[in-house]
């Protein structure tokens, strides 16, 4: 299981000089900043753990995640509970086209390629879900240090 940590910005106080650790939370990045239009249980994320290509589908295996806003700059993903998905095989993912740099830009990957994508890309598995549970199509990888 990947650590998770939860980084509290300096201008909080004590709190930042304490920290903050636990699981079931990830950090907070500058990149990709959140709005309040994209937190709370309304939006799906998975933080995925592996996919295989099926005959019919992508079965992505991982843990449902909420995205819970502080601030403007100041967010995090809370992990829940497991969770299967199918993508169609028709579907799309949205990469970053170097994980450990997101100021490189995106690429789009089909489908099929997201089994591969998740063991080069293992540390930043975060992605929004487009779609029912069943059907999904399309995943957007949101950046997470």
């Amino acid at each position: 299981m990947r650590p998770r940590t939860l980084l509290v910005p300096v201008t909080i106080g004590l709190a930042a000089v304490v920290g903050f650790s636990g699981p079931g939370l990830v950090s907070a990045s500058a990149h990709g900043a959140a709005t309040a239009g994209s937190c709370g249980p309304a939006h799906r994320y998975v933080d995925a753990e592996s996919a295989v290509a099926k005959a019919h589908a992508v079965v992505i295996h991982g843990k449902h995640a909420t995205l819970h806003c502080g601030g403007p700059d100041d967010y995090s993903y809370v992990i829940g509970k497991a969770v299967t998905l199918r993508m169609l095989m028709t579907g799309t993912v949205v990469v970053w086209k170097m994980p450990e740099d997101p100021s490189q830009g995106t690429r789009t990957i089909p489908a099929t390629n997201l089994p591969h994508w998740l063991k080069r890309n293992a540390g930043e598995p975060i992605y929004k879900i487009h779609g029912p549970s069943n059907a999904v199509m399309k995943l957007v990888e949101k950046w997470h240090p």
